[in-house]
Formats: structure tokens, C-alpha cells, sequence
């Protein structure tokens, strides 16, 4: 029987698609043992400061995204998004290897530091490239489907790749955490070079004043913004989520420092520590306040995985215009009621429905924004929206850069409180937009695809 195309299966049938997809998975379970080493080296393990210095880690590396986000955009839109990719994996291979030096020989916590900088500036330029590229490789039926696929390589990746990583970088140390995601970029580069899509920017029948040739259009998104106001709000939407999630995260890790009881889990590492180390040289080291952040993001991955099941297989409700507003509106109820857990195996449930409310937000608007926007200006839509987030995200650490708003108000309290900003954030955009919430939209005409 013939896959739907339109399905899961369908969509990863396609050679192109898959080479991306598999590319992206094996170089964020790289990206995971990167990311652990860090927070090894960094010393974000260490009792009441793990907030405030995964704070200022994030903010280093969020900071391209906002100084440089018109480069990406004018980048992407004039350049193959193929090669494009291809170099940004190529020089994050030589980043992560060169941490082995700046680190371990010379112990320079200033040279870290610029490696996450430039890191994160190579991370803000593939992101909107890939997202510019995927309605080249993919027919305008199938972006749901496929975004829902794209979302679900981080879903797998923090899945498998934190606990895999944790074990890793306690048994042989950080160093080979960056060889191996040194590794997963090249994986990442060689499947990308290879997908036999035409990803130029707007390859055919592009009138000549849409191309991008100057700078003078370095700013295009602004005007694709005005234009179609629906999309604007969208965005507006994308970066509500944004601060809501730099809020959460830092709280969420303090909250792990301060306030769970871990008692239970403390024990059961216990146990699987004394069976592992049967068959390791050394006993793995685990520190238990890590490896809980880690088993938490992992659970809000995981209910990220079963939203993204939701959106790929209820294709009609993810081209619902009210769903992401809803979303949000839901998310924020759910956070106020997270912010009452006490014990650490309730958490992890309510983590795992945090992260399907996620999916409800960042799908429909992922596939709505490339399915309405045209290929030739797609890239700095991207690259704005991808600015317009991460400006949000750094606000959201921003207020809590110093802990003071956080040891001021209790973890618990400073969740609730975000929850219902939220809610009112939902509640204000609907309101503006209520006209529309009841239509769906719809797939744009298909094109021919190599």
C-alpha cells in the first residue's frame, strides 16, 4: 500500500528530505554532547548560581542572532541555501574542535566564550537557511508534515542524546563530547551537500525586482510583515513564546536547585550508577541536579514529540488560525499550574504537556510563514522572525540575568507569574485578531520540485 504523501512516511520517503532529516539528527545528538561538556567546563552544576550562569551561556550565544539577523537574511536570499549550510556546518566543526585547545591547553575561559559567540553566530545563520530551503524540498501540502518532522530531530535528540551525553562526559570526560559533535556537523554538511533539490533563492519565474542584488533589501521582512498583517501577528505570537521559554527555562533550573524534592530520583541514579559501573573502567560520576534538568528537558521533548504527532497527522487542525493563540493561552494555564508541583516524578508529567502545547504554537506558525511568503523574500522573513525571537529570548534572561527577580519572588511564584502573562498575552493578540480565527488557511499552488 502506497504512503500517503502527505504523511510522516510519505515525506520521509523523499531522498531529499531524508538526507536533511537524518543530517539534522545526527548533528543534534552532537549538539547535546557539546552543549553537557559545556555546562561541565562552565562549572553550571554549581548549586545556586546554575540559573544565572546557563543565563549568561544562552545570552552568549542568542547575541548574533540579534546583531547580525539582517546578514542572514540579505545572506540566504542571495546565496544557495545549500552551501550556505554546508559552510555554516563546516565552520562549526572547526569551532568545536578548537574548544580542545582554547580550553584544555590553555584553560581560557574568555577564548569559551567567543567559540559560543561564533558558534551561536553559524546556529543563527543554518536555522533560517533550512527553513527558507524546506518548501524547495518539500510540496506546500506537505509543510505541516514536514515542520512537524523538523521540530521532532530536537525532540529525539534531547530524548536520547542528554541522557546519552550525561553518561558519555562522565565516563571519558568532556573532550570527546566535542569530537563527537565535531563529527555530527560533518554528517550534517555530507547530507546536505548531497540533496539534489534545486535550493537557490527563488530559482524560477522571479520578477527581477524581487531579487536580492544590494543591501537596500536587507530589510525586506518588515515590509512582508505590513503587508500581510496575519503574519505579523504570528510572529508577535512566536516571540511571546520566546520569553515565556527564557523565563521558564532559567526558573526551571533553579527550581530543580532549590525547591523539587529528589529524594526518589537521587536514588534510583543511585542504582543505575552501581549497575553501569559493572561494565565501565570508572564508576560514572552523574551530578544528580544536572542530569534532573536534563531528564526535564527531556520530558518537555518528549510531549514536544506527541504534539508534533497531533499537528502531522491533524493536518487540517494546524492550518487553524486560532490554534497558536490558543496555545499560548493554554501554555500559560498549564505553567500556573506547574508552578504548584512539589515532587520531581509530577514535574516530569507536567514538563511532557508543557512541550505538547509547545508543538501548538511553533508548527502551524513554521509552516504558515513558508507556505505564505514568497521564495524570494523567505529568507529574511526568517531571518527577522528568527531576530524578533531571539530578541525576545534575550529579554527573557535578561530579567533574570542577575537571579535578584528570581530569589525575590521563589521559583514557584516566578512560574505562575509567567504563566499568567501568558494568558493575557493570548488573550490581548486574539483580541486583536479575532476576525480571522475562525478561518483556516490554505496551501498556496503547488510548484514543480526537482
Amino acid at each position: 500500500m502506497k504512503a500517503d504523501p502527505a504523511s510522516f512516511r510519505g515525506i520521509l520517503a523523499q531522498p531529499n528530505f531524508a538526507r536533511l532529516w537524518y543530517g539534522q539528527i545526527i548533528s543534534s545528538l552532537g549538539d547535546r554532547f557539546y552543549l553537557l561538556a559545556l555546562l561541565v567546563i562552565l562549572g553550571i552544576h554549581q548549586g545556586l548560581n546554575a540559573g544565572r550562569e546557563s543565563a549568561r551561556m544562552t545570552f552568549c550565544a542568542m547575541l548574533p542572532g540579534l546583531l547580525l539577523a539582517p546578514l542572514y537574511g540579505w545572506t540566504i536570499d542571495r546565496f544557495s541555501r545549500r552551501w550556505v549550510m554546508v559552510y555554516a556546518d563546516v565552520a562549526r566543526v572547526g569551532l568545536t574542535l578548537s574548544l580542545l585547545y582554547f580550553w584544555f591547553s590553555l584553560h581560557s575561559f574568555v577564548a569559551v566564550y567567543a567559540v559560543i559567540f561564533l558558534m551561536g553566530a553559524c546556529n543563527g545563520l543554518f536555522i533560517p537557511a533550512r527553513q527558507a530551503a524546506l518548501p524547495q524540498i518539500v510540496a506546500p501540502a506537505q509543510l505541516v508534515t514536514a515542520n512537524a518532522l523538523i521540530s521532532l530531530i530536537g525532540v529525539i535528540a534531547n530524548f536520547v542524546g542528554t541522557p546519552l551525553a550525561t553518561v558519555i562526559v562522565s565516563i571519558f570526560g568532556a573532550p570527546s563530547s566535542f569530537v563527537l559533535n565535531a563529527m555530527g556537523f560533518i554528517a550534517s554538511a555530507w547530507c546536505v551537500f548531497h540533496i539534489r533539490a534545486d535550493l537557490a533563492p527563488a530559482p524560477r519565474g522571479v520578477a527581477p525586482k524581487a531579487e536580492v542584488s544590494t543591501w537596500g533589501g536587507a530589510l525586506a521582512g518588515w515590509r512582508v510583515l505590513r503587508e500581510q498583517r496575519e503574519l505579523g501577528a504570528l510572529v508577535l505570537i512566536n516571540s511571546a513564546f520566546s520569553f515565556v521559554g527564557a523565563l521558564v527555562i532559567v526558573t526551571l533550573l533553579q527550581e530543580i536547585v532549590t525547591s523539587v524534592d529528589l529524594g526518589g530520583f537521587h536514588r534510583v541514579v543511585d542504582s543505575a550508577a552501581a549497575f553501569v559501573a559493572r561494565f565501565t573502567p570508572k564508576p560514572p560520576v552523574v551530578e544528580i541536579k544536572t542530569l534532573a534538568f536534563g531528564l526535564l528537558m527531556a520530558a518537555i521533548g518528549l510531549g514536544l514529540g506527541v504534539g508534533i504527532g497531533i499537528c502531522g497527522r491533524a493536518r487540517r487542525l494546524s492550518r487553524s488560525k486560532a490554534l497558536p493563540y490558543l496555545g499560548l493561552g493554554l501554555l500559560g494555564v498549564a505553567l500556573v499550574g506547574f508552578a504548584q508541583l512539589r515532587d520531581y516524578a509530577p514535574a516530569l508529567i507536567g514538563a511532557g504537556f508543557l512541550g505538547v502545547l509547545s508543538s501548538f504554537i511553533l508548527i502551524p506558525i513554521e509552516a504558515r510563514l513558508q507556505n505564505d511568503v514568497d521564495d524570494a523574500r523567505r529568507g529574511r522573513v526568517f531571518a527577522l522572525r528568527n531576530l524578533c525571537t531571539t530578541t525576545s529570548f534575550l529579554a527573557g534572561l535578561a530579567v533574570n540575568l542577575d537571579g535578584t527577580l528570581l530569589t525575590k519572588l521563589g521559583p514557584a511564584r516566578f512560574i505562575e507569574w509567567t504563566g499568567l502573562g501568558a494568558i493575557a498575552i493570548a488573550a490581548g493578540l486574539a483580541s486583536l485578531n479575532a476576525a480571522t480565527l475562525r478561518a483556516f488557511w490554505s496551501t498556496r499552488p503547488s510548484s514543480p520540485h526537482p
